[in-house]
């Protein structure tokens, strides 16, 4: 696998754009890489469907990334919080086992989840069970959207120097969708065909170590990497998570 045919996708979390990743994908660009990064169809500020799930996310990402799938490239998915449902979703048809099924050339090759969930059964949530997760401390549910008050701040940017935390929290989506958050997949982290690793930040204040510890095992990810960080790592410490990030392709070109 050559550089020049890889494809990074950074998934954005909950109410982030991709340009809360810049840190990251400059990086990447600077090192030869093609990195996409589109924005999230389940969040914005204005005009956000209520029926929004992850599905939507997967298609708006498809537009983008299928017509490089055809021409034969291949990608890896790095999802953050939120967004690993986006890239689990999306590894289901187009990773290049399931691609080549169908004589398709191309598809996702890897899958890093940052922070990320992992669901123990098809149909159920996170737990397990039926039916919605609570809501959240600092997030307000109204009409099918949800959004966050100033204290979530300090859950996303523990860590992160204070007036860059505050322009990212600035920079924000106003709204997501409540289906989003809480629609049952249909298609689970440990049936992900092709290497995938977990990035476990172990100073996070919003999903809590020992939950990521337990998404890990429940999402039978071959490889944990523990960072010293809070939720957001492309902001706190982006050289690090680069590191990680280059380290990963270098082992997937190592097993071609």
């Amino acid at each position: 696998m050559a550089p020049s045919k890889l494809i990074i996708v950074i998934i954005p979390g909950a109410f982030h754009r991709p340009s809360h990743y810049d840190d990251v994908i400059s990086p990447l660009r600077a090192h030869g890489f093609t990195v996409l990064s589109v924005p999230l169809a389940v969040c914005g500020d204005t005009d956000v469907s209520p029926d929004s799930t992850p599905a939507d996310d997967v298609e708006v990402l498809h537009t983008h990334l299928l017509p490089l799938l055809d021409a034969g490239k291949t990608a890896i998915l790095i999802a953050h919080s939120y967004g690993s449902s986006v890239a689990t979703l999306s590894s289901q048809s187009q990773s290049a086992p399931a691609r080549a099924r169908r004589n398709l050339p191309g598809g996702i090759v890897g899958l890093i989840s940052i922070a990320g969930f992992a669901f123990p059964k098809r149909g159920k949530n996170i737990l397990g069970m039926d039916g919605d997760l609570p809501l959240r401390v600092n997030r307000i549910r109204e009409n099918g959207l949800v959004s966050i008050k100033e204290g979530a701040k300090g859950e996303f940017y523990s860590d992160v120097e204070p007036v860059k935390a505050d322009r990212a929290f600035q920079e924000l989506c106003r709204y997501q969708s409540w289906k989003s958050m809480n629609t049952p997949p249909q298609f689970v982290e440990r049936e992900i065909e092709v290497s995938k690793m977990y990035v476990l930040c172990e100073s996070d204040q919003t999903v809590l170590p020992d939950v990521q510890e337990a998404m890990a095992k429940v999402g039978e990810f071959e490889r944990v990497v523990r960072l010293e960080s809070g939720h957001s790592p492309f902001l706190g410490v982006p050289e690090k998570l680069v590191e990680v990030i280059l380290g990963f392709v270098e082992e997937l070109e190592g097993r071609d």
